[in-house]
Formats: C-alpha cells, structure tokens, sequence
C-alpha cells in the first residue's frame, strides 16, 4: 500500500512524466523529437520529428537548394510487432522499414539488410546537433555512405 502512494506522490510531483515515460515505447529514439537543420554551402537539409503519441513519430526529411527542385521523404517512427522500426517514404518509391537494431543516450541505428541502399541508418545526437549517417552497397557492390549534421532549430510539436 505504502509503494502505491510513493508512486502517486512521484506522479503528482512530476505532472505525470515518470509514468508517460515508462509507458511510451518510442522512448529509446525520443532524442529525435525536433526541428534539426543543416547547411552545406548552398544545399539546406532538414529533419522534423514530432514527439512520440500513440506508439509514432511522424517525420520528414527536406533538401533543397537554388533553382532545384527540393527533394522531400516522409518518415514514421513506430513501435510494431514489439519493436521500432523507421519507415522511411522516399519520393517516388515504395516505403521500406529498418528496425532498430543497437541503442543507447542519443543513438539510434535502424538496419535492413534487404534493402537496397540504403541498408543501415545511424542518428547520434551530440551535443545541440544531431548526425545522421546512411551506408550501404552501390550498384558495383562497394560501400558508399552519406552523412548530414543538423543543429537544432526548434522544438518538436
């Protein structure tokens, strides 16, 4: 009886966020939860994921620089069959799922063997900036990998 008032006490004196984050199982990848965005000479990249609800994490990912049309994917973080797993979206092309395979503070690495490229994606979070880096095969079989670094921008909605 006396551990059911602790508990109450310590959900009373937080607002209830000891209790939502036990009950929220994206709370491996909630580091994401943001506006990050990046700059490299003219080419602009941002990522937006809202805060996790209801098991996801809406997302999308926006390139672009001048007199180019930008490039846009959608992505939805989700917790399903017992897992996370990143839905990515890319313009034009079939959705493809990497579950997340090794976590830790800031670092998520999503994997699909499958899939053509990429196959692994990484995000680590250092300091105020998030890396996200992408690897996989190219069409010869070698190992070609893309990195983007974003500062955070903003809050996630």
């Amino acid at each position: 009886m006396m551990s059911r008032w602790v508990l109450l006490l310590l959900v009373f004196l937080t607002g209830g966020n000891v209790a939502a984050s036990e009950a929220d199982p994206l709370a491996a990848v909630s580091f994401l939860a943001g506006q990050w965005r990046g700059v490299d000479g003219e080419r602009v990249t941002e990522e937006h994921y809202m805060r996790s609800a209801a098991g996801t994490m809406p997302g999308m990912h926006r390139t672009y620089r001048p007199g180019r049309p930008p490039q846009t994917e959608f992505i939805r973080i989700e917790f399903m069959d017992g897992k996370i797993v990143y839905r990515a979206f890319p313009e034009g092309q079939s959705p493809a799922d990497f579950p997340l395979v090794a976590q830790g503070p800031g670092l998520a690495v999503f994997a699909n063997p499958a899939h053509d490229f990429p196959q692994k994606i990484t995000y680590r979070l250092e300091g105020d900036g998030l890396t996200c880096t992408i690897e996989g095969p190219d069409k010869q079989g070698r190992t070609r990998q893309a990195q983007w670094r974003w500062q955070r921008v903003g809050a996630a909605p």
